[in-house]
């Protein structure tokens, strides 16, 4: 009989899990978040009424966002744009060709950061005083919102530091009118969409962009009147894969 104190490790154990999940409970979910809206330009005694733009895309750049803390991974440029370029198709958008010149031109723009929060968007703030002071905007509707079920925890959650990836579509300037003499031509936004989640400091974004841009590619082009809309989703599972097992004789333990 083999002594009491013998015990197996297991050769070829391998954790299917990255630093950036490691310990996190597989039936919590991923929230995520998304603002989007489009330029409406003021015309007459309103603004213009929404329209679709464009759907043939050419994509100008993919940028992080400096801020004082960096993504805990560099961004892996080829996975994003691929992507990006599956949910652009899934939405009717596809790219801009010889014969199909692009009508949209988009940047897109990844980081960690602390975000302007939509909650507080009819707030003018003060940061000059101890504590700020905040000074509303349309009072009426300042005071709705705030009646509206979890509005104080929604603010909250929105304030803190997010992950984020920020898709922007922009007229393509070589569809432009031309500036008048001694005038340049100035960037035309056309929509932008804003997909966040919580936790930048442990979760690596190349590993949630996927899941991120599926939740936020519907509301491209789309104006959401509610200050963000909640997506919840499943985290990435871990694995975990047994070898071979392997009996290790007492004097060989770790003491």
């Amino acid at each position: 009989m083999k002594s009491a104190s013998t015990f197996f490790i297991y050769l070829g154990m391998t954790l299917g899990l990255s630093s950036s999940v490691m310990g996190a409970d597989e039936s919590l979910p991923l929230n995520i978040q998304v603002r989007s809206d489009v330029d409406q330009p003021f015309k007459g005694f309103g603004k213009e009424p929404l329209r679709e733009h464009g759907k043939v895309y050419a994509i100008a750049a993919v940028s992080e966002a400096r801020g004082d803390e960096s993504l805990i991974m560099p961004i892996d440029e080829t996975l994003l744009l691929t992507h990006l370029s599956n949910e652009l198709a899934k939405r009717g958008f596809r790219p801009a060709t010889a014969a199909e010149p692009a009508e949209i031109v988009l940047t897109v723009l990844c980081g960690r950061g602390y975000l302007r929060n939509p909650y507080l968007d009819d707030v003018n703030m003060d940061e000059t005083t101890n504590p700020p002071t905040l000074t509303y905007v349309g009072l009426p509707t300042s005071l709705m919102r705030q009646k509206t079920h979890r509005f104080e925890e929604k603010l909250q959650a929105a304030q803190s530091e997010k992950l984020f990836i920020r898709v922007t579509a922009w007229a393509n300037p070589d569809t432009q009118p031309e500036p008048k003499p001694g005038k340049k031509k100035k960037p035309k936004l056309l929509w932008k969409t804003t997909i966040v989640t919580d936790d930048p400091a442990n979760r690596d974004l190349n590993q949630f962009m996927e899941k991120m841009l599926a939740a936020g590619s519907e509301f491209f082009d789309r104006k959401i009147t509610t200050e963000e809309v909640l997506i919840t989703t499943d985290l990435p599972v871990g694995n975990v894969q047994l070898g071979d097992a392997k009996e290790v004789p007492e004097d060989d333990q770790v003491k």
